[in-house]
């Protein structure tokens, strides 16, 4: 229901919600589309009513519904009964007898005429309504002279009339009335932490596993948990649970350990004197329990002062720092300890050092930001990625540094700057421009201005700003306690710069003043990417380029602790003109290793409770990123192989990429061809290092072996029809095998099965799929490679992988079926390539049905096909060489004529008129009474037209073009005539006839392919 509320706002003229109970996560998720829909037409034009009925509605509810009004020029209003009173006197009652679930949406259509769109059912206006819950909503569209809209219409006048303005003074009011209170900040901390803590459905998993894990005599293992989702506390409890002599707990900062002793005291209730700390500043190595800094314990001449077994559990916190040396030394001298354990939410190093094989591959447990926010174990955030500000010309005033690059001591001073040591003059003068730009009067104006618009109203804002160099902190938190916040009174902001250079007692200061309510915002680096634990944080500010997806995790995790009475956490993303912009949705939805998968995964709003959403400019910034991403960029695809091949300690196969990132699997194997050799190219790199090689395991493969993994590749691995997929499984038989030689194969293939046969397990496991007869028939041609020209019957090995008996029965062919059984290495392979093909092709019409719009003839919306794809799919009995397609092509025998448009780079000028109609050209020279013209006319009067024309329309982007793949928009439902025009020729030189046509779809594209197909 968001998704369709989103679409409506965006496409509305005007709208009235008519609901019974609000929320403020709610308003918080559609925030941006009420803001971008008042930006573009300068006014509300739309209204809200809600009630007080059984006092649901939070008050934080009301201030949202307020921030609605003042920023998007919404009309809030509440319904009252009669005996409520009058507005001046507006106390509320409990009870009152409202209790509707109504969205109507009015819009003028391109022929003048208002259409109305209502959605009536169940939902509130609600996060879990909206996004999580099951809930039953009908829509129904009518101009108008409908009935049902001058009905609806006559019960929200009547709605209005019975309802009054929301106001300030009404809120207060109602937070009178409202018998929840939330304690004061210091009461909430007091009450959390002596709150008794007991182990978390994650925690028991993990201490489980980790205790197996003893009994099976390892002696290392390794967790990677997200950010606040209590790993810290699962340590102590494991320690409760190993019971230990002696612990070693390293961390990198001090601050770390002293939150981290807080919580093993809380668990193991240990006197305060079991516990010591030992780093620069105490030396309480004697102790039961010891916390130290790796940067005291790492050092040669305290490394020695320890026997190797001193101590019988030892912890490392942020393990994916354990590549380093200091690291490494204590790993190596501590190598008795009967365990180590590390902790990390990230262990993707970029350094090559394998943090895996540092703990025998032993991943006791593991949970990401996804999984966890799934779970509800982390606090929900709405993200806003807005527009970072690009200067005015009162910045040329403001800045306390000429644009010259010539600096004096006394710009430096009057900036606030503090020269980094060993720069020389040209360097601290450049530092100081590029500060002064961005720390202007203009951009800290700029910067409030947001955060008061996307900040809950009456909510006291404790928040974290992350920039890109610690003179930048400085001084915007120096520029922001001189300006005045006007959501706290018209005091003035009350901030803190911590940074590296900031003294350790200073740090611990400012977080306690944040952590109290003492402080609104700490401006910071890097500091706290991780290990400083904050829950009550409700703020973050990200004021930096987006460099690495897994930093940018690690600050979105610094908020996303639970606190009482916090009910989600506000992220503002200030998104600049930058190249790295398409990690943001990487690091946000987990998409790695395809554009479209990550612009797909833009389109939605919400992740459980959390709402993601960019205002227009960000979103277009993020969006011209994606484009020009080379996702299939050596380095990067490297470079997940390197880090799951670390993780798993073997050769990853798809089957394994595509548990970690089902996007991945066609792009790795698509870089050189195939996935096999892919994996020997990575292979023979690493051998090359210092790092083990897995090329023993793998046996030489053949010319033709090569040339049918190809195949597999580009017929089977996308997953775009299961006929091959089910047929080849079906004969294959194959059974589960691992490249390691060691383990004998019995593999035999299965028995020739009867089409009859085939027939009915495509249906039984691929129901929605096109299940006429000319599909099993074009797989099998396509399978024996009787379908393909003779240039891609060389190109994939020559060799059919099935064969046809006479009576009709479908059996692997005996070349092919001798290659499987003499090679391993290509057996593996190809299974894998087939087994991940039938993953895809599953996940392909599971989004269908989420979709809400049925597969047309196999081919599923906002898919991408090649233009060989559609051949394939459309059952042609031969194959047609592409040049020969052109822009269409009419096989008269299926019934179907593709049309392929290259939008905004075609010669002809195609191009949407809305988001149904299409303005079509055909080729050069092509007439109304040319045959495809004359077919597409036959019977169009008749209603059997679309069965016996089917014509799919495909269209690629001019920014894709170098993929070669066409998002499928529907098919036609009709056309308008075809007129016949002259355009100039290819070269521009000669006017040649061509023929004219509307094309008219059989369903309008949603709002964001359209809008993206455009672009």
């Amino acid at each position: 229901m968001d998704m369709a509320l989103s679409q409506e706002l965006s496409l509305s003229d005007n709208f009235d919600i008519s609901v019974a109970f609000v929320s403020a996560e709610a308003i918080r998720t559609l925030l941006q589309e009420f803001k971008d829909r008042f930006d573009s037409k300068g006014d509300g034009n739309g209204r809200i009513i809600t009630s007080t009925k059984n006092y649901f509605n939070d008050p934080k509810a009301f201030w949202d519904l307020l921030r609605l009004k003042d920023i998007a020029g919404v009309d809030v209003r509440i319904w009252r009964s009669d005996e409520v009173g009058t507005e001046a006197h507006p106390h509320p009652v409990w009870d009152q007898p409202f209790h509707p679930k109504g969205y109507i949406f009015t819009r003028r259509m391109s022929d003048g005429q208002t259409c109305y769109n209502l959605y009536v059912g169940s939902s509130n206006l609600t996060q879990q309504a909206l996004g999580t819950q099951r809930e039953w909503n009908l829509k129904v569209s009518s101009l108008a002279s409908g009935e049902l809209v001058h009905q609806v219409k006559e019960e929200i006048d009547a709605q209005i009339q019975e309802s009054i303005p929301l106001t300030d003074d009404w809120i207060r009011a109602y937070e009178e009335d409202f018998k929840k209170y939330a304690p004061p900040r210091r009461e909430l901390i007091a009450i959390r932490e002596n709150e008794t803590v007991i182990p978390n459905a994650m925690q028991k998993e993990a201490l489980k596993n980790l205790q197996t894990l003893r009994e099976r005599g390892e002696h290392r293992a390794i967790i990677i948990s997200a950010t606040g989702t209590g790993k810290t506390y699962l340590s102590a409890f494991d320690v409760q649970q190993a019971r230990p002599q002696r612990m070693l707990y390293i961390a990198h900062q001090e601050q770390i350990l002293n939150n981290s002793m807080r919580s093993f005291r809380k668990i193991l209730g240990c006197d305060e004197t079991d516990l010591g700390l030992f780093s620069g500043h105490s030396k309480e190595f004697d102790r039961r329990y010891v916390f130290a800094t790796v940067q005291t314990m790492s050092r040669t001449e305290v490394l020695k002062e320890f026997r190797p077994d001193t101590f019988d559990y030892i912890l490392i916190d942020e393990v994916h720092h354990a590549g380093a040396g200091s690291y490494q030394r204590i790993i190596d001298h501590f190598d008795q300890a009967d365990f180590m354990l590390g902790m990390t939410a990230t262990p993707e190093r970029t350094d090559g050092i394998n943090i895996f094989q540092l703990f025998g591959y032993n991943v006791a447990y593991e949970i990401r930001l996804q999984r966890a926010l799934d779970e509800d174990m982390l606090c929900p955030f709405h993200y806003y990625g807005v527009s970072e500000y690009l200067g005015s010309d009162e910045d040329e005033e403001d800045s306390p540094v000429s644009s010259t690059n010539s600096f004096t001591t006394e710009h430096e001073q009057h900036a606030g700057i503090i020269p980094a040591a060993g720069l020389t003059a040209d360097q601290a003068g450049q530092l100081a421009y590029e500060i002064g730009q961005l720390a202007t009067h203009g951009r800290v104006r700029y910067i409030i201005d947001i955060l008061q618009k996307y900040s809950p109203y009456h909510q006291q804002v404790t928040g974290l700003v992350f920039c890109s160099r610690q003179e930048e902190a400085q001084r915007l938190s120096e520029l922001f306690n001189q300006a005045v916040n006007q959501q706290a009174e018209n005091r003035n902001y009350r901030t803190k710069a911590v940074t590296g250079s900031t003294p350790h007692k200073e740090r611990e200061q400012a977080v306690e003043d944040l952590q109290k309510g003492e402080l609104d915002y700490i401006f910071t680096v890097d500091l706290f990417n991780e290990g400083i634990d904050i829950p009550a944080i409700n703020q973050i500010v990200m004021l930096r380029n987006t460099e690495s997806s897994i930093v940018f995790t690690q600050q979105l995790g610094r908020g996303l602790r639970k606190f009482p009475h916090k009910d989600s956490v506000i992220v503002i993303d200030f998104i600049g003109n930058y190249t790295n912009n398409y990690l943001i949705p990487v690091a946000l939805y987990g998409n790695t290793g395809d554009r479209d998968r990550a612009r797909k995964n833009l389109q939605r709003h919400t992740i459980g409770l959390s709402s993601i959403s960019f205002d227009p400019i960000a979103k277009k910034r993020v969006l011209r990123s994606l484009d020009m991403t080379d996702w299939s960029e050596m380095r990067k695809l490297s470079e997940q192989y390197r880090q799951l091949r670390f993780e798993l300690g073997r050769i990853p196969m798809l089957m394994d990429v595509y548990d970690h990132d089902p996007s991945l699997p066609l792009t790795l194997a698509s870089r050189k061809g195939d996935y096999l050799t892919f994996v020997h190219s990575r292979e023979q790199s690493l051998s090359r290092g210092t790092h083990e090689s897995f090329l023993d395991q793998m046996e030489p493969v053949d010319r033709t072996e090569t040339q049918i993994m190809k195949m597999a590749t580009v017929l089977l691995l996308p997953g775009l029809r299961p006929h091959e997929l089910v047929i080849l499984d079906r004969l294959c038989g194959f059974e589960t095998e691992t490249l390691n030689k060691d383990n004998p194969s019995t593999w035999e293939p299965a028995k020739p099965a009867t089409r009859g046969e085939l027939a009915d397990l495509i249906a039984q496991r691929f129901p929605h799929t096109n299940l006429d007869r000319n599909q099993l028939d074009s797989a099998v041609r396509v399978l024996d490679c009787s379908y393909f020209t003779a240039t891609n019957r060389t190109r994939f090995g020559n060799t059919p992988l099935v064969t046809t008996s006479d009576d009709g029965g479908v059996g692997l062919n005996e070349p092919f079926r001798r290659m499987l059984s003499a090679n391993r290495t290509f057996r593996v392979f190809f299974a894998d390539t087939l087994r991940t093909g039938l993953l895809n092709c599953r996940d392909i019409f599971a989004n269908l049905d989420k979709s809400g719009r049925e597969p047309e003839r196999g081919f599923v919306y906002e898919q991408k096909y090649t233009l060989a794809d559609v051949e394939r799919l459309l059952g042609w009995e031969k194959e047609i060489n592409g040049q020969n397609v052109g822009g269409y092509f009419l096989d008269e025998t299926t019934g179907t004529m593709p049309i392929f448009i290259k939008y905004a780079s075609s010669q002809y000028n195609d191009r949407f008129l809305n988001n149904q109609e299409i303005h079509w050209y055909s080729k050069n020279r092509h007439t109304p009474k040319s045959r495809e013209f004359v077919w597409m006319q036959q019977g169009s009067d008749s209603q059997d037209w679309e069965n016996t024309h089917f014509i799919p329309v495909f269209i690629m982007r001019r920014q894709e073009s170098n993929e070669g793949r066409y998002y499928y928009i529907g098919h036609l439902r009709g056309t308008g005539s075809p007129q016949l025009t002259r355009k100039p020729d290819t070269n521009g030189e000669v006017m040649t006839p061509v023929t004219i046509m509307d094309l008219y779809l059989k369903r309008p594209l949603d709002t964001e392919l359209y809008n993206h197909l455009i672009s």
